[in-house]
């Protein structure tokens, strides 16, 4: 298991951001041409009736002004039809059939100019007269379910799609997923789920826009487990979405399957979905963190070659620590003094002087040391520097160079204690010396630095 996650391992680089369930739970944009095609067919339909049969509920002269206001709406003179609307109603009884065709008419028109408050009182008044044929009432509330939506009122979109589902025979795919969208805004995540999952059995062909939303949904419940098939679906009906690997493999991390990550990641690779940086990246802490360090390296030296990955110190510093788990001692310090290169990080640095000391190169170790001990440092930094100085230097029988770094480390708080141990141990002239040398046995404090 990774301690914490893997270095840099995030779920919103590969596209599940802790928002997504928010931007995915408002409506898209309104179909405003949809419901404006809507609104025509259905006037057209109400008003197409013989006149004789319409007496009842529509005046004459009703009859004619709304046809000649249809006709304006067709022609899109929106300003016309509203203004025409505004006179009509002041004219009509204010609770009878053709005073809640004017209202619908007046609605559609708002919608047309983008006025969705004001739509939505007029659907609402239109409703509220109980005047209209079902069929015209149930697009109505349908409509208005999205307007709400529209204008971050989840909890009416809601009670007014329970309505009409209610009242509908069968719900199609896209009711489902309007419904999906409204219980995702309340933030009722298991409810969006359930409907989500409505239309995704019942649409021909869903679009990929649902799975998102339906993983979006899993995501907000943290059920990761479950945001595994939808993944799956998605990669299966729609490989031309490259995206869709890392988000599986992130998802896969977050459930500490570290095994079923790489696999995932290694096989877009294999197929050339994987492009991005990060993505490139993962893949080669995957490789070194799951054991296979020398695939790792191989990965970032190709891609780097390549320019998807970028030659900076960061990548570079990963370079080496993948060849130096390989067992690639010349590798890793060729990456390591690249990345020094590029940033003087004393870290980094220090490390490469832990390098040369396992391959017991004293003298680069010393010519990195005395490059290093002449910038200025943190004092921590400082006393390990010198420390490791007064080491190398004795490993190489400088031993009065190696006594100056000592001192120079026991002025600092951090180094004092070993410096000194260090220092008595030179003092005491001891004879056996050359014998430890000889053997490998560290002298006191003859550790490197840590």
């Amino acid at each position: 298991m990774f301690s914490g996650g893997l270095p840099g391992y995030r779920l919103y680089r590969f596209g599940l951001r802790p928002d997504r369930a928010a931007q995915l739970a408002r409506s898209p944009r309104l179909p405003v041409n949809a419901i404006r095609r809507c609104a025509l067919i259905i006037v057209a339909l109400l008003l197409s009736a013989p006149l004789p049969a319409r007496q009842q509920t529509l005046s004459p002269f009703a009859w004619r002004q709304l046809n000649a206001i249809h006709e304006q709406i067709d022609r899109r003179q929106e300003a016309a039809a509203l203004k025409s609307l505004q006179a009509l109603l002041e004219q009509l009884p204010p609770d009878g059939y053709a005073t809640a065709l004017a209202l619908q008419m007046l609605g559609y028109v708002q919608v047309d100019r983008g006025d969705y408050p004001a739509a939505i009182r007029a659907f609402d008044k239109s409703l509220a007269l109980e005047q209209l044929p079902e069929t015209s009432s149930q697009r109505l509330r349908y409509d208005l379910a999205q307007l709400y939506l529209a204008t971050d009122q989840p909890d009416k979109a809601v009670s007014m799609l329970q309505t009409w589902f209610r009242e509908a025979d069968k719900p199609d795919a896209e009711a489902w997923l309007l419904l999906g969208q409204a219980w995702a805004a309340r933030k009722r995540y298991r409810k969006a789920i359930e409907a989500l999952q409505h239309a995704i059995r019942l649409a021909s062909h869903p679009r990929a826009e649902w799975y998102e939303a339906l993983l979006a949904m899993h995501y907000e419940l943290r059920d990761y487990r479950a945001c595994v098939p939808v993944l799956e679906d998605l990669l299966r009906l729609f490989p031309e979405r490259a995206r869709y690997w890392p988000q599986l493999a992130a998802v896969q991390l977050a459930m500490e399957d570290e095994h079923a990550a790489l696999d995932t990641l290694e096989l877009a690779y294999r197929d050339g979905a994987l492009k991005q940086e990060t993505e490139l990246l993962q893949l080669a802490r995957l490789y070194l963190h799951g054991g296979i360090p020398y695939k790792g390296a191989r990965l970032l030296e190709q891609e780097m070659k390549r320019g998807r990955i970028r030659d900076t110190a960061a990548n570079r510093k990963l370079l080496a620590q993948a060849w130096s788990a390989s067992k690639q001692r010349a590798q890793a310090i060729r990456a390591l003094k690249r990345a020094l290169e590029k940033n003087r990080s004393p870290e980094l640095a220090l490390q490469l002087v832990r390098w040369y000391f396992d391959g017991r190169d004293w003298k680069a170790a010393t010519d990195t040391l005395r490059t290093l001990t002449a910038r200025r440092l943190k004092a921590k930094t400082a006393a390990q520097a010198w420390l490791l100085l007064g080491i190398s230097y004795y490993r190489q029988g400088q031993l009065e160079a190696a006594h100056d770094a000592f001192e120079r480390a026991a002025a600092l708080a951090a180094g004092r204690e070993m410096a000194r141990q260090w220092l008595e141990f030179l003092d005491a002239g001891t004879t056996a010396q050359g014998q430890r040398q000889e053997r490998g046995v560290e002298a006191p404090g003859a550790q490197r630095g840590g």
